[in-house]
């Protein structure tokens, strides 16, 4: 069928059916969006306030320099950006619309899952709620998630399958005619359903848009991971928008007061989830190509030198060497976004790094660039350390507090699974200078 909206008479039985469950949703007056009420619910009102306090406080705690270097000012804005989405979808009179239309109810999921999670997942929320508690709340924490074994299993809800499967999930069950209307004549079921999709969405954004270092799917598998289910949702909006027939019986009495016959709203309904939500899955996979773009040439320039130097002479090595300092220099000068700068650590030699990590077993538990063979998966990822916020969840990353954790982990935080391996001052110094000079 053509894409233009049409008018349909629906079987009067099929109105009698669901005229008994729907007589509450009847829109008052003629359908204005001014008569519909805002939705002034105390517990999420206290959700949204705390969350703005715990952010607010976390980023105060935190040093000046630290707060630019790992949150900045884009950052700041995408979690103001994020709550303000959550507070449209969820305060504003289009919660009180949703009830009455399919298509306001689409724009709702839209806010949820496409606009408020990954805002609020770019914001880094975790770590500015995580710094609002004081230190030693902090190494509570952190030793309640090793020992409590609530790391395993956030981290085997977050992989990929699982995150995808859900997502699938979620996706088409609630948007069958039954669940969506058992949440149209339930209040705990709907906030059941806008809780699936937040959840499912923040899990979603949370492995596309991974934290520096600690990706979990390579570009490639996050390309095919963004491109399955966006493949899913626009399949599932072009169902709804060319359906002959309205699926919801749930709205057979509540459009008419806004001009809409049923299938007209689930055909806007389904051309809100076509149109505006594949833009969103292919700007992510627009963007993630050119990070892994750039990611295959960073490896290059790292490699094509390595094998270079193989073949040249002595003299050509030094000149290649010193070359490479000077320009090394030169660019962390002009960055200022730079850790390597701001980390620059005196006394320290950087060129000792990967032999250390090898001597003292680092190699076995993490991935490192640069250290042969070093691709162990017991421990976080180490690339770009220098702009992580935290280390180990609980200390500021700065130079004193890694050469402390590189020293005496367990002192830290007791129980954990890296050891105390017995590092000298100078040697926790000079790795963790290399790890500071990955950008």
């Amino acid at each position: 069928m053509p894409l233009t909206v049409s008018s349909i008479s629906l079987p009067a039985a099929a109105r009698e059916i669901a005229k008994p469950a729907l007589d509450g949703l009847a829109v008052p007056g003629s359908g204005r969006l001014a008569e519909l009420p805002w939705n002034w619910e105390v517990w999420v009102l206290v959700c949204l306030g705390l969350a703005v306090f715990g952010y607010a406080y976390g980023l105060r705690r935190l040093n000046p320099h630290a707060r630019s270097r790992i949150f900045g000012i884009l950052r700041i804005a995408s979690f103001a950006a994020g709550i303000a989405a959550l507070f449209v979808a969820l305060i504003s009179p289009l919660d009180a619309l949703d009830d009455q239309l399919f298509s306001a109810h689409m724009v709702q999921h839209l806010l949820l899952m496409m606009v408020a999670a990954p805002l609020l997942v770019c914001s880094r929320p975790a770590m500015a709620f995580l710094w609002a508690f004081p230190m030693s709340t902090r190494r509570v924490i952190g030793r309640i998630w090793i020992a409590g074994g609530l790391h395993r299993s956030v981290t085997a809800l977050m992989s990929p399958l699982a995150v995808w499967l859900l997502c699938s999930v979620v996706l088409w069950f609630w948007h069958l005619p039954g669940p969506y209307g058992w949440a149209l004549a339930n209040e705990g079921i709907h906030t059941l359903e806008h809780f699936c999709f937040f959840i499912s969405a923040l899990m979603f954004w949370s492995l596309v848009i991974e934290p520096f270092g600690r990706r979990r799917l390579d570009y490639g598998s996050t390309l095919i991971f963004v491109a399955t289910l966006g493949v899913q949702n626009g399949l599932l909006g072009a169902l709804l928008t060319l359906a002959g027939h309205p699926f919801y019986g749930a709205h057979f009495n509540t459009t008419e007061a806004w001009g809409l016959t049923p299938l007209e709203d689930q055909q806007l309904a389904g051309i809100i989830m076509w149109i505006p939500a594949s833009v969103i899955h292919l700007t992510s996979l627009g963007v993630l190509f050119v990070m892994w773009m750039r990611h295959a040439e960073r490896e290059a320039r790292v490699a094509v030198p390595s094998r270079t130097r193989l073949s040249s002479s002595l003299a050509v090595q030094r000149y290649t060497t010193v070359l490479a300092i000077l320009v090394t220099f030169g660019l962390s000068g002009c960055d200022r976004h730079g850790p390597a700068s701001y980390w620059a650590m005196s006394g320290a030699h950087a060129d000792r790094g990967p032999a250390l990590m090898q001597k003292y077993g680092c190699a076995a538990c993490h991935t490192i660039a640069g250290v042969p063979n070093a691709r162990g998966q017991v421990g976080p990822p180490l690339a770009q350390f220098g702009r992580r916020a935290f280390i180990a969840g609980i200390l500021s990353n700065n130079p004193d507090n890694l050469v402390k954790w590189l020293r005496s982990p367990q002192s830290v935080i007791p129980g954990n699974a890296m050891p105390d391996t017995g590092l000298t001052e100078q040697d926790a110094r000079d790795i963790a200078a290399y790890l500071y000079g990955d950008t």
